[in-house]
């Protein structure tokens, strides 16, 4: 997973993103709680944690998983 502008990245495992399906398809923003790793200069999030976070009401263009 990766923020629209392509700074932040975020390693959802297939069981965590089963598990948080809804919220990572459905909301606007998220709160990822996780492990920071660097791999090759690449820092990422490993979520351990997914929760929707709620403290604007700012739009979102799009949903687009690539």
């Amino acid at each position: 997973m990766e923020d629209e502008a392509g700074i932040t990245n975020a390693i959802i495992t297939p069981q965590l993103f089963k598990e948080a399906h809804a919220t990572v398809v459905q909301q606007q923003f998220l709160l990822i709680e996780g492990k920071l790793q660097n791999q090759e200069g690449v820092i990422s999030v490993k979520a351990e944690r997914v929760q929707p976070l709620t403290i604007t009401r700012a739009e979102t263009s799009s949903h687009d998983f690539h």
